[in-house]
């Protein structure tokens, strides 16, 4: 009796994870098979094939008149519906996308088998009435043609609505879902979980991916299902690319090298070289058939070289120069910032950087305190620089200064 319990588990278990992989990593045509009359038809022969390998699926329609194709991968379908005393209808160009049941009903009209009828569906997305759940996907043309600097696909899930990717030196990954924890995501790829485990990132999971060997993603953002809803911030679903019946590939390399950028502000006015930065990211992919409409293969490489000396960034070289604000006069509080070029001797102490001993108690420059007029020399000058947000404004000031 033990084993026999054991045994039924085993199998629902396997069971149960088929179907949920099935969810997270497919996607289901369905639909509802009727008459001229409105009359549900039982026992029509329903057939799925998939455009680009040619893989058909077959099966007929239940006591109620409805048929279902399950763990179907994303792509475009063409529905063929057969039955005795009707003409043969056809449906084309429906395209399935992951993670998101697609409806197509049929009404058949009396005639011959011989005599079809043919619907050519629309480019345009359908309206999703089976669930509630607001996602959006990225399918193969917009993974490879939008920029992306890395190379990594689902760096463009921050253009979802509700996504806000928080600015650097922070915990986490940095990217909320409609307020939620920056932790709080799921990722799954061809139905397997590809989380990190102790912060889990929508854009850098345990798996690398890369635009050639992703299909199309789905990030669900509100209103998950039960499938789907493991974490309460961004559910991206990925599928990725299968073979087809003709044989493809590609190369690539891309390059960033220092010698192609010019440098930077603050590191021209200090004499510092442009930071080093040589980035090589080169690889291939290809994909075609075993056996022609029932077996296919695909693979990709891709591998980054990566030689940098420092980050780039004016934040950075700019604090690292001049010192972060500490004293917050009336100007500074304006948005007009100084900073000590050389030494400046105060009341006897020699001030060689942003310092409090450079105002008195109400926040104003105490008397002595040179203001350059004309362009600054070393030991003698403050000198005033202006920001608004991250780009500099100029005052009549700073063009007294710099001019």
């Amino acid at each position: 009796m033990t084993r026999k319990y054991a045994a039924t588990a085993g199998v629902l278990l396997l069971l149960g994870v088929s179907f949920v992989s099935a969810q997270v990593s497919t996607s289901s045509i369905t639909g509802a098979v009727t008459d001229s009359s409105g009359a549900m038809v039982v026992n029509a022969k329903i057939e799925a094939k998939n455009d680009d390998n040619g893989v058909v699926f077959e099966q007929h329609t239940t006591g109620a008149g409805t048929y279902t194709f399950s763990s179907l991968t994303p792509g475009s379908y063409s529905i063929t519906v057969t039955m005795a005393g009707f003409r043969t209808f056809t449906s084309t160009h429906n395209i399935l996308t992951v993670g998101t049941p697609l409806v197509v009903d049929v009404t058949l009209k009396v005639g011959a088998v011989g005599e079809s009828v043919e619907v050519v569906e629309s480019n345009y997305q359908r309206l999703e009435t089976s669930n509630a759940t607001v996602s959006d996907v990225m399918d193969t043309k917009q993974v490879q043609d939008l920029p992306l600097n890395g190379r990594n696909p689902l760096a463009l899930l921050t253009l979802e609505p509700g996504v806000v990717q928080r600015t650097t030196n922070g915990a986490g990954s940095g990217t909320h879902v409609f307020g939620s924890r920056d932790r709080a995501h799921n990722v799954t790829i061809d139905g397997i979980d590809a989380n990190e485990s102790t912060v889990p990132n929508p854009q850098g999971n345990i798996q690398r991916l890369n635009p050639d060997n992703v299909e199309e993603f789905r990030t669900v953002t509100l209103g998950a299902t039960a499938e789907d809803g493991r974490n309460s911030g961004a559910n991206v679903i990925v599928a990725t690319r299968p073979g087809t019946n003709s044989l493809h590939g590609s190369l690539f390399y891309f390059n960033r090298n220092t010698d192609y950028n010019a440098n930077e502000w603050f590191s021209n006015y200090e004499g510092r070289n442009r930071p080093d930065l040589k980035l090589n990211e080169y690889g291939f992919a290809v994909g075609g058939p075993i056996v022609k409409n029932k077996t296919f293969f695909f693979g990709s490489f891709q591998n980054n070289q990566i030689k940098q000396t420092e980050p780039i960034s004016a934040t950075n070289v700019g604090i690292a120069l001049f010192g972060a604000p500490t004293v917050y006069t009336s100007p500074a509080r304006n948005g007009m910032f100084r900073f000590v070029r050389g030494a400046i001797n105060v009341g006897g102490t020699t001030v060689t950087g942003n310092s409090p001993l450079l105002v008195d108690a109400s926040g104003n420059l105490k008397p002595g305190v040179p203001v350059c007029a004309a362009r600054p020399s070393l030991g003698t000058a403050w000198t005033p620089i202006t920001f608004s947000r991250t780009i500099p404004r100029e005052s009549e000031e700073t063009r007294q200064c710099w001019h």
